[in-house]
């Protein structure tokens, strides 16, 4: 690195500049001088050497250099440097931190990882330094096994190994493992304090359990100490939801919504939070006033879309989704609800019985004189049937003459613990259930989407329904049950995880429609979307389930595809007894 004109350079930079100079100030000028970038290079490159050759055993000065041949495209020299500063330095960790960085930054992964593994993991640098590089060097493996490999090799009988066991729990929660994860988590919390991410994933690993009171305690504790983390506002009116603190869940939300405007999760929960029909009417006035102000932020508006559908007119949000259609992050969900609301003229969607899309109505009962059949709808975790609230819904089912029962979970548990109104179970919603129907006389078909669907399954079997209808319906629920309708980047697995939890006792769902063999299932599914294929699988071999395979629909979201399609009202004639159109 010294060559001769080197020292040339750096001999003749030492003779024009006062030798009193303090050591300070021109580590603080090269500093400088390095921050503005194409300031004389070699210039620069001279300084530091003829200041190397005055202070020849300062270790910040070494740094600078192995900086500045980075900056100059010398990588290799770089790393030299940083390994000689390391030899001439064992006891100080800056040396090797600044190797392991660079290393990373040259994509010499592997490499990294070594050097990682061997001076920098076990070694004095800041807590924060050493975690920064523990999640940058395991993020650079792809695969699953060689991250659990790599992390393993860190592990030394050390407080500090809580941090990599922390890793490997998120590993096997993301694997959904829940047990392995828990045990990960448990060793990890005897070794010492948690980091706030990590907690993050053991709130969820708390709902999932339904561990709520220390899913609660926990989620306001995290908030206490990080008030300005709109993450931690968000598990805490999770948590409290839950609980079933609903003017708790009020306060946080109407406080968060105003102190975070742009954050499209917390629409994402107002969403689905069974708020009273007067709050969600003033949240959804004071969100109205932000509208044109979030113009461009496709997520915030999306699920805003989702609010108006509550709350206006179905014309002027189907032109807002139509617009969003071609969005590169929420397209895939607003072109499917928009062509499913392009597919029947406004008046199919004008809600002229007047049907409440509030949470505070939980049973609604819409009879149809001559009615061939009974439909009860189960609602969604947003609300309705899908996308679309009730009010919209009955656009479709009041095509049919049949009755209708609108059921909403306000317990926030999939209705695995009934719906208020009908008692204080499940078991008393069915035999609540059972009473009506019977009043009723006609035979009775089960309806739902997603989560929702798996409940009309399971209510149709208990109840001797003639037909269930499930949209994509998570049936392996009970079987191998690892989220609600998951923001991107969550694991799909709290929602379920707790459906499953709920239903420990009870047969899985296949058991309970082959021990119905009266009751017809029809199942509808996107036939280009692998994972619900697979769900649909679980029930192919049942002599009373009919698979209703969407084409073209490579998502979840069947329901808003069979709507588009006209398979909606197809699916649904078949599980009726023979009718005439209303």
């Amino acid at each position: 690195m010294q060559d001769g004109e080197s020292l040339r350079n750096a001999k003749g930079w030492a003779g024009n500049q006062p030798a009193a100079i303090p050591m300070a100030d021109e580590i603080a000028a090269i500093e400088q001088q390095l921050k503005q970038q194409g300031a004389g290079e070699e210039d620069l490159g001279a300084r530091i050497l003829a200041a190397r050759l005055r202070w020849p055993h300062d270790l910040r000065l070494q740094l600078l250099q192995g900086s500045w041949l980075e900056a100059t495209g010398r990588g290799d020299d770089a790393a030299a440097c940083f390994r000689t500063a390391q030899a001439e330095h064992p006891a100080n960790p800056w040396p090797a931190v600044r190797l392991v960085e660079l290393l990373l930054r040259q994509r010499r992964q592997e490499e990294a990882r070594g050097d990682f593994r061997a001076s920098v993991w076990g070694g004095t640098a800041p807590e924060r330094t050493r975690l920064g590089l523990l999640s940058v060097t395991t993020a650079s493996i792809p695969d699953v096994a060689g991250r659990e490999a790599y992390l393993r090799s860190l592990l030394s009988q050390h407080p500090d190994d809580r941090f990599v066991l922390l890793k490997l729990a998120v590993l096997r929660y993301r694997q959904k493992d829940r047990p392995a994860a828990e045990a990960l988590f448990a060793e990890a919390a005897r070794l010492g304090p948690m980091t706030d991410e990590a907690q993050l994933i053991q709130l969820d690993l708390h709902f999932a359990a339904a561990r709520f009171e220390a899913a609660y305690g926990l989620a306001r504790d995290l908030q206490a100490r990080h008030p300005d983390r709109v993450e931690f506002a968000r598990r805490s009116i999770q948590a409290a939801l839950f609980l079933h603190r609903l003017d708790e869940v009020i306060a946080q939300l109407q406080t968060a919504l105003l102190r975070w405007p742009e954050d499209w999760l917390l629409l994402f929960r107002y969403n689905r939070c069974p708020l009273p029909g007067e709050v969600d009417r003033k949240l959804f006035a004071a969100l109205s006033t932000r509208q044109e102000a979030l113009t461009g932020n496709d997520r915030w508006l999306f699920q805003y879309a989702i609010a108006s559908l509550r709350h206006a007119d179905a014309g002027p949000t189907l032109a807002m989704l139509q617009a969003l259609a071609a969005s590169a992050t929420v397209g895939h969900m607003a072109a499917p609800l928009a062509a499913a609301l392009a597919a029947y003229p406004p008046e199919h969607w004008a809600n002229p019985r007047a049907v409440s899309n509030a949470c505070d109505d939980d049973v609604q009962l819409l009879p149809q004189p001559g009615a061939v059949a009974t439909i009860i709808l189960f609602s969604s975790v947003a609300g309705g049937l899908g996308y679309l609230p009730f009010g919209l819904a009955d656009g479709l089912l009041r095509q049919r003459l049949v009755n209708v029962i609108y059921l909403r979970d306000r317990n926030h548990r999939a209705f695995t613990s009934g719906v208020r109104a009908l008692g204080a179970d499940h078991t008393a919603m069915i035999d609540a259930l059972q009473t009506m129907t019977r009043r009723l006389g006609v035979p009775v078909v089960t309806m739902g989407s997603s989560i929702a669907g798996v409940a009309a399954i399971r209510a149709a079997t208990q109840l001797h329904a003639r037909a269930a209808i499930s949209f994509a319906g998570p049936v392996n629920l009970g079987a191998d049950a690892t989220e609600d309708e998951a923001p991107p980047g969550a694991a799909r697995g709290t929602r379920d995880s707790l459906f499953a939890s709920f239903t420990a006792a009870d047969p899985d769902i296949v058991r309970m429609v082959r021990a119905a063999p009266a009751t017809q299932v029809h199942q509808c599914f996107g036939a280009d979307f692998a994972p619900d294929v697979a769900v649909a699988r679980l029930l192919e071999p049942l002599a009373n389930v009919r698979l209703h395979p969407e084409p073209g629909c490579a998502d979840h979201f069947a329901i808003e595809h069979a709507i588009a399609s006209g398979s909606f009202l197809a699916i649904l004639d078949a599980a009726l007894p023979d009718q005439v159109a209303a």
